[in-house]
């Protein structure tokens, strides 16, 4: 097979665009418990329904992100087979994140049954169609393993915007009045909508699907296709891994985000600790970052995942070894920062391992298929995160706006913080040890099906 690589603009305009939907995807899954549990104030009953609600939506993503993956394989359009989704859920997903943090002025039913709505919308619909599609459009402007891994690397320095976005927004918040006041929430809104259409709109005009990539792949792909592809991603064990790898770095993310600025306030004493365990770790994530080149190559990916992931632990257990000091947190946060920036760039790069797995084995190719697995995981994961820190508050009697909470809710803080991620992270690091997709592939025979994998179609438009 020809190889095809990006080129440096490209990688970076790609990045670009998941800086964009991620700045919205990680303020949603922190912010929506702190909107309102500080803002809206609805009590523990409609809290804890909100939790569950977030949950059901995450069960709703295991079909739309495969139905999205369906249609995707279906399309056939000027502007690409993924690229075209891109764009169309560009404007939309912006409009819901909007009013999912202003129905401050409806009665507190109504304004819960308003966030359940639209948080299914941006979720379920709207994110799905931009995650799932953008996640897709990696095979299809690289089949170069190593340089998918130097696209998701740079992908993963624009993406930490995100990440710093969360970790500021709380002081932001306070320069604009406060958590508790509408307006605060609505300016910072604009911003992140702002940030979001820069990215994704340079993403979509300046990426485009390569036609050298898309002539190796069937245009118009029947139903008997489909359904082959499906029962091929379904026997696939790296994509059970690919999708729990997912969930778990995504639960501990979200959850850890969504609970910080409570432990920051009430388990240190000081709210402004959640910044600075948000935004110091940066330096020892671009050191990371910078590296992941020079490791993958010297050392390949499956032990630069694991390693990472090694970080990732020993930050964990330090942390959870002296929970209530600031400074072995700030050291935590560092070892941690290192380690989960190079696990956040390579875990990117398991879906086009699955695309050439599958397409070398069963002789077809499925890229918006195999994406599902990233979206599917991320949002199983990051849904959890937050329902189960929103089940929490409303569980142990936490009171909004108190300058000290009872034990329950400090040990509890303590757990999802420190203790639950420390042994997920094990679990992590035993599932990148399972990730020998590669050797497989390369020792692997063509499948009976392969020639059909290389059946020549004719050149995609642009």
């Amino acid at each position: 097979m020809e190889k095809v690589k990006s080129t440096l603009s490209e990688k970076i305009y790609y990045a670009f665009g998941n800086m964009g939907s991620y700045v919205l995807w990680a303020f949603v899954g922190v912010y929506v418990t702190v909107y309102v549990t500080d803002c809206l104030q609805p009590g523990d009953a409609l809290i804890s329904i909100l939790g569950t609600v977030i949950l059901i939506c995450r069960l709703f993503d295991g079909f739309s992100d495969i139905l999205m993956g369906i249609i995707i394989e279906r399309t056939n359009s000027k502007y690409g087979k993924a690229r075209f989704w891109f764009g169309v859920s560009i404007i939309p997903l912006t409009i819901v994140f909007f009013f999912l943090f202003f129905v401050s002025g409806l009665d507190k039913t109504a304004s819960i049954v308003t966030i359940c709505i639209l948080y299914f919308l941006f979720t379920v619909i709207f994110y799905t169609m931009n995650n799932v599609s953008f996640n897709a459009m990696l095979p299809r402007i690289s089949n170069d393993p190593f340089d998918q891994s130097n696209i998701c690397t740079i992908d993963s320095v624009f993406t930490s915007v995100g990440g710093l976005v969360s970790s500021v927004a709380v002081t932001i918040l306070t320069w604009f009045g406060g958590v508790n006041l509408q307006p605060s929430w609505t300016y910072l809104v604009l911003i992140l909508i702002a940030i979001c259409l820069l990215g994704e709109i340079l993403c979509f005009i300046k990426v485009k699907e390569k036609a050298n990539i898309a002539v190796q792949a069937k245009q118009h792909q029947s139903k008997a296709d489909l359904h082959k592809g499906l029962k091929a991603l379904f026997k696939c064990p790296y994509f059970y891994i690919a999708v729990s790898m997912f969930a778990i770095n995504y639960y501990i993310s979200l959850s850890v985000s969504s609970v910080g600025k409570y432990f920051a306030q009430y388990v240190l004493g000081n709210v402004n600790y959640y910044s600075i365990f948000g935004t110091v770790p940066m330096v020892s994530m671009a050191v990371g970052l910078l590296l992941t080149p020079f490791l993958v190559k010297k050392i390949n990916k499956k032990n630069t995942l694991s390693i990472a992931i090694g970080f990732v632990l020993l930050g964990n257990i330090v942390g959870s070894c002296f929970p209530t000091s600031f400074v072995a947190g700030f050291v935590a946060v560092m070892i941690k920062g290192f380690g989960s920036a190079v696990v956040m760039s390579q875990l990117f790069t398991l879906a086009p391992d699955i695309v050439t797995y599958i397409e070398k084995k069963e002789g077809i190719r499925i890229e918006g298929l195999a994406a599902s697995a990233n979206s599917f995981g991320c949002k199983i994961g990051s849904g959890l995160g937050s329902a189960v820190v929103l089940w929490t508050i409303s569980a142990c009697g936490y009171i909004s706006g108190a300058e000290t909470q009872n034990d329950a809710c400090l040990t509890a803080f303590t757990t999802l913080y420190w203790w639950v991620p420390t042994g997920l992270t094990v679990i992590l690091l035993i599932l990148s040890l399972l990730w020998n997709i590669q050797s497989k592939t390369i020792n692997m025979p063509k499948g009976n099906d392969g020639k059909e994998a290389s059946a020549v179609a004719e050149p995609q438009k642009q």
